[in-house]
C-alpha cells in the first residue's frame, strides 16, 4: 500500500507567511530600483539634450525658445528645433515622470498631458526672456516632473527671470517633492540669479 503524506494547514500557512515576508521586502526594493532607473534616465536625457542645445547655439547664436507641455498651441515647442530641419538629435527623449494616461493639460493639481499626447521634457529658455538683462540670453533650464509626478515649479516660462524652482533632492527620499532641473549656458555657477525688476534680486542655487 502506497503511503501518501499531504501538507498540513500549519505548514501551508508558514509557507504563505514566508512568501508574504519576501514579497514585502522585494517589492519596495524593486520599486526603488525602478525609481532610481527613471531618475538616471532623466539625468542622461538632460545631458543629451544639453549637448544638442549647445550644438544648436553654435549654429544659431541662440538657444531655441521655451518648450512647455501646456502651451504647444501657443508655439512653445522649442525642443522640436533640435530635430528639424537640422537633426541635432534623431528624436526627443521623453520624461518618464509624465503620466501619459492622465489626458490632462498641465495644472497646479496634477500631472501634464500635452497636445498630441506627448511627454516631452520642458525647456525654459533665456532666448524668450532676454529683454531685461542680455547676459541671460544664452541660458536654458531643462525640467522633469520628478518622482512626485507633479509640476512643483510655479513659473518656468519666465526663466531666468522671476523663476520659482522647487528642486528634487533624493536625500529627502526618492518620492519627495520637487522637479529635476538641469541648467546650462550663461548662468552663474552655483546659483542662478533671478531678476524681479531692477531694484530687487534673488537667487536659486544650482
Amino acid at each position: 500500500m502506497i503511503s501518501r503524506r499531504a501538507f498540513t494547514l500549519i505548514e501551508l500557512l508558514i509557507v504563505v507567511a514566508i512568501i508574504g515576508i519576501l514579497a514585502a521586502i522585494a517589492v519596495p526594493n524593486f520599486l526603488n530600483a525602478q525609481m532610481r532607473a527613471n531618475i538616471a534616465k532623466v539625468q542622461s536625457d538632460h545631458k543629451s539634450l544639453g549637448t544638442a542645445l549647445n550644438m544648436y547655439l553654435l549654429d544659431n547664436n541662440s538657444y531655441p525658445g521655451d518648450h512647455d507641455l501646456d502651451n504647444y498651441m501657443n508655439g512653445e515647442c522649442g525642443l522640436f528645433k533640435l530635430t528639424t530641419p537640422i537633426s541635432y538629435m534623431s528624436s526627443l527623449p521623453h520624461d518618464p515622470f509624465v503620466n501619459r494616461k492622465a489626458r490632462l493639460y498641465i495644472s497646479q493639481t496634477g500631472n501634464a498631458y500635452a497636445a498630441e499626447g506627448r511627454d516631452d521634457y520642458e525647456l525654459g529658455s533665456g532666448a524668450d526672456n532676454d529683454k531685461k538683462l542680455g547676459v541671460y540670453k544664452q541660458a536654458y533650464s531643462l525640467m522633469s516632473y520628478g518622482p512626485d509626478l507633479f509640476d512643483d515649479n510655479s513659473n518656468h516660462d519666465s526663466f531666468p527671470f522671476n523663476t520659482d524652482m522647487d528642486r528634487f533632492d533624493p536625500t529627502n527620499g526618492l518620492k519627495s517633492s520637487g522637479n529635476i532641473f538641469t541648467f546650462g549656458g550663461d548662468y552663474m555657477s552655483g546659483c542662478i540669479i533671478l531678476d524681479w525688476g531692477r531694484d530687487r534680486m534673488g537667487s536659486a542655487c544650482n
